[in-house]
């Protein structure tokens, strides 16, 4: 496989990444757009190369990802001349698959996924809409590819992944209110790290047991635990993030289609 990216990301620079974790993965071509990442990638990748432009990504490539803003999407792609036989892959979140399937009129195939950053340890999931068998099994390689039925269910899934930030920042208000309550920075940073972490590894290592019961089973009637949840949540749920996400859905949903 002839590995294409139009847009050289975060995202994209993550797959590479873990992509080539392990030897024996094909030729990987990027755009130039960001220049220092794409040196990067060729620098330290042998089968990474830089285009001179998006179209001479095309025209390398079989199998093309599409990286680029959502903002500037409709000005990129449109001009690019795709081929019957690429395979595209999207990342763009907020760009149907109707219309990628128009702008990249004749390509075979187009998908729509949503890999995380941990991709570049060939880790977490990949949401894939349509379930395509070789973009199902590129992601595989990077972790968990999860097929999708259809596409609101992938802008439900979208939304699940803006969350991250606020992940982090759950993780900073605690260490923050460790130190400002006598602990050293770097103690509550390690040590909220490997909580996390623990905890983490809980539902995977549990399949048969939903979230709430997880949290049911890390709470003790009348202790500390119990205490902190029901100050941050209303009838098992936290509202603000609940209502944070409906404002995703809707803002991901009127921008279909450009």
């Amino acid at each position: 496989m002839t590995l294409g990216f139009v847009g050289t990301g975060t995202i994209s620079a993550a797959m590479i990444e873990g992509l080539c974790l392990k030897p024996g993965f094909g030729d990987i071509i990027v755009s130039p757009r960001n220049t220092e990442i794409a040196a990067d990638l060729a620098g330290r990748f042998p089968n990474v190369t830089v285009a001179t432009d998006n179209q001479d990504v095309l025209d390398r490539s079989g199998t093309v990802v599409l990286a680029v803003r959502p903002q500037i999407a409709a000005d990129v792609l449109p001009p690019l001349r795709f081929r019957p036989d690429h395979k595209v892959v999207s990342l763009i979140a907020t760009v149907s698959l109707d219309w990628l399937r128009e702008v990249t009129a004749p390509a075979a195939s187009v998908t729509r996924a949503v890999p995380l950053p941990p991709v570049a340890r060939a880790q977490g999931p990949t949401a894939v809409f349509p379930a395509e068998p070789e973009t199902l099994a590129l992601f595989d390689r990077l972790g968990t590819a999860i097929a999708l039925d259809h596409e609101a269910e992938f802008d439900t899934f979208s939304c699940a992944t803006a969350t991250m930030g606020a992940y982090f920042a759950f993780a900073h208000t605690i260490t923050g209110w460790m130190t400002r309550h006598g602990a050293a920075g770097g103690k509550a940073h390690a040590f909220m790290a490997q909580m996390l972490e623990g905890l983490g590894s809980a539902a995977p290592n549990e399949p048969g047991k939903d979230f709430a019961t997880l949290s049911a089973e890390h709470q003790t009637l009348g202790g500390i635990n119990e205490q902190v949840f029901k100050a941050v949540t209303k009838g098992g749920i936290m509202p603000d993030l609940d209502q944070a996400l409906d404002g995703v859905l809707e803002r991901l949903r009127r921008g279909r289609g450009l």
